[in-house]
């Protein structure tokens, strides 16, 4: 079959000029035409949401954030519980700024989301690359997501797939260190040096030579996971959104049987699996993750309890168990950096599995498949019935 890397391993060369676009344009004014300074001061809770590929993108920025804002609450939810679930504070309401990430803007439960906290008397502020849509009308504030579509004539590649996750991480990521910049949790050097590590970081994971030596080794790997029953995907802290994000896309690529947990939680529970020579798991570690001591252990265990282990990471194989397979990224200086490119292998692995065992991206995107099928109304994420929640 001579579909070796569907054009995947080049749609990601383009991305160090895409980075280094959205992050100039991220610092050039762009975050204080949509907010102002002055109403951002006043804030005093931030509860940040999305769906899918945008609440990854919140997973992962949310200690970074959490740092930029200060002592001020800074919350990382699910879009249900945000527009059904989330006791929002009576006093001050207009002091809590309910942020909503959505690229479309056209599911009925961001829109909820956005339309109850407006309600509340919230500051609603939309991140989203479609302002006309029905989410953004119902917010205050508007930060457009810029998302450039390939040149025409250019090879379809599953990568471009993952523009609006990266993008949606790189706006939440500088719309933190923005803030930082505004409550003195960061300097302007310092916000400098992270657009520095930012675009180095992805020019040097995307360099032909890195590229290729991952693509290989994946490529290699996937001849014999293609066969394995499922999934899991297992990191902490900013790791675990690059383990959600991973579970998210294998099941876009080929609808596997999949799993997700953090390091700790993973051996309450995941670890009593049956038929573990049949799993494949797949460990997302960087070393300056707070978590990455437990993640270690973890993967030990899951080696130990024959199981056939994949660890992602910025260090050594000489860290983890004998026996694993290690895929080793360039590391960056801070942990937080490492979600905007450390999925690539995963995405990698994915996509091979797919096309070796001849399955079509999200199973085919023709009226054939059920899936989107519009008989029934199976799939119902434009369709809901929008309920606000006192």
């Amino acid at each position: 079959m001579d579909t070796r890397d569907n054009n995947m391993k080049n749609g990601f060369l383009a991305y160090p000029e895409f980075a280094e676009k959205i992050v100039n344009m991220l610092t050039d004014g762009r975050i204080s035409d949509a907010i102002s300074d002055q109403e951002l001061k006043r804030i005093r809770r931030i509860v940040i949401t999305g769906n899918g590929d945008s609440y990854a993108a919140s997973l992962a920025t949310r200690e970074f954030n959490s740092r930029m804002f200060g002592d001020r609450d800074y919350h990382a939810l699910r879009c249900i519980d945000v527009a059904r679930h989330f006791i929002y504070s009576k006093e001050h309401p207009e002091e809590t700024l309910v942020i909503v990430i959505s690229v479309s803007g056209g599911g009925s439960r961001v829109t909820e989301a956005m339309k109850r906290a407006t309600m509340k008397g919230c500051t609603t502020l939309a991140i989203t690359g479609n302002p006309e849509s029905r989410m953004a009308k119902e917010a205050q504030h508007i930060l457009k997501i810029e998302i450039e579509k390939p040149a025409p004539g250019t090879p379809y590649t599953p990568a471009n797939q993952t523009r609006s996750y990266f993008t949606a991480l790189l706006t939440t990521l500088m719309f933190g260190a923005h803030a930082g910049i505004l409550f003195g949790n960061m300097s302007e050097d310092e916000l400098q040096d992270l657009k520095t590590e930012i675009i180095d970081y992805v020019r040097r994971v995307c360099d032909p030579e890195v590229l290729t030596a991952v693509d290989d080794q994946v490529y290699e790997m996937s001849k014999t996971w293609k066969d394995y029953l499922g999934f899991g995907f297992v990191g902490g802290g900013v790791d675990f959104s690059t383990a959600y994000f991973g579970v998210a896309k294998f099941f876009e690529l080929n609808g596997s049987l999949n799993c997700l947990n953090d390091s700790e939680d993973w051996c309450h529970i995941d670890y009593f699996q049956k038929d573990r020579d049949k799993i494949g798991t797949i460990f997302v570690a960087s070393k300056n993750c707070a978590s990455f001591s437990r993640t270690v252990e973890t993967i030990g265990s899951a080696k130990k309890s024959d199981r056939n282990v994949f660890v992602v990471t910025d260090t050594d194989k000489s860290a983890f168990i004998d026996g694993v397979e290690v895929v080793t990224l360039p590391a960056t200086k801070h942990d937080y950096v490492n979600p905007i490119m450390n999925f690539i292998p995963l995405f990698m692995l994915g996509n091979y599995i797919a096309l070796l065992r001849e399955y079509p991206y999200f199973g085919g995107t023709g009226s054939d498949n059920p899936l989107f099928s519009q008989e029934g109304g199976i799939n119902t994420i434009k369709s809901s019935k929008i309920v606000i929640v006192d």
